[in-house]
């Protein structure tokens, strides 16, 4: 009878040591699979095989030419379409933190979060979905033209302004975006600040500060925020996103004001591609779930 009492006493633990065993053994086996999957995206990006990374070049060069005071603005959104651009440098970034994070997972939960972490690298570096949330910096340059370049996978600038009653102006796809710049936050509130190669983009929207409050109530359409920001977005990065909406949301009710959050609702902005290729891809994500727990068949956009 004693040793029976014991037994059951014991099962729960044995039972927790092989969930955490086994989410273990899944990081194990997945690491290599989104390291693989950002290295074949490089590769392709070194190849030119990515579409709008190929326009972002051609775009860059046409309007440095056409805009000379914008030419040290230019060179450094061509860079978004190699190597060295942040958005790919994110994706190395976020590899390397969960190769040591793998090791220093203590819990069953952070084991889980480094699971999710994995999957979300692996598709953002699909070649069809980093195509698609290159977009962002594209259509900065485009809008940059004055129109002579079209906008990609995107309605016009004027379109989605009105469609959407955008208060932000041109390069407002890359604000909020932490690949480009983050919230800072003091008394007053929270601002945007540009890391320092992309400063320009301060002087291009006019110089004024845009204050977080003013941009999630009143943004445009962007491919980051309104379709990529689960893949492209890391999980302490994420972190600071929900503590500065909390921090916006209880300053504005002490001002007896009404808060709407940057993400209550998609903006109307997508072209009818971006918005079909990202329903069929949801559906059959949604009837794969459960499936595996693991994503080792993984094999890249084409």
């Amino acid at each position: 009878m004693i040793s029976r009492r014991v037994s059951w006493a014991v099962l729960p633990v044995l039972v927790l040591l092989a969930a955490c065993g086994g989410n273990q053994r899944l990081i194990e086996k997945n690491l290599p699979v989104a390291e693989n999957a950002v290295t074949r995206l490089g590769e392709q990006l070194d190849q030119g095989r990515i579409r709008n990374a190929a326009l972002i070049k051609s775009y860059a060069s046409s309007v440095a030419e056409r805009k000379p005071e914008l030419k040290d603005l230019t060179r450094v959104l061509a860079k978004e379409g190699t190597r060295d651009g942040n958005l790919y440098q994110g994706l190395v970034t976020r590899v390397d933190d969960a190769n040591r994070q793998a090791g220093t997972s203590a819990s069953d939960q952070e084991r889980r979060i480094l699971l999710t972490e994995l999957g979300r690298i692996v598709q953002a570096a699909d070649f069809q979905e980093f195509n698609r949330a290159l977009s962002d910096p594209l259509n900065v340059l485009a809008d940059l033209s004055d129109g002579a370049l079209p906008r990609f996978d995107a309605l016009s600038a004027s379109a989605s302004a009105r469609a959407n009653n955008a208060t932000v102006g041109p390069g407002s796809q890359l604000v909020g975006n932490p690949h480009y710049g983050r919230w800072e936050t003091g008394s007053g509130g929270s601002f945007w600040v540009w890391y320092g190669q992309f400063a320009l983009m301060r002087d291009l929207m006019g110089g004024s500060r845009i204050g977080y409050g003013g941009w999630a109530g009143g943004r445009d359409y962007s491919y980051y925020h309104d379709w990529g920001r689960d893949n492209y977005t890391s999980p302490s990065a994420r972190r600071e996103q929900a503590r500065v909406e909390t921090a916006a949301r209880q300053k504005f009710s002490r001002e007896g004001r009404t808060f709407r959050s940057a993400y209550a609702s998609k903006r109307t902005g997508a072209s009818r591609t971006i918005t079909r290729q990202k329903s069929v891809r949801s559906t059959s994500t949604a009837s794969s779930r459960g499936s595996s727990r693991g994503f080792g068949g993984y094999r890249g956009g084409k």
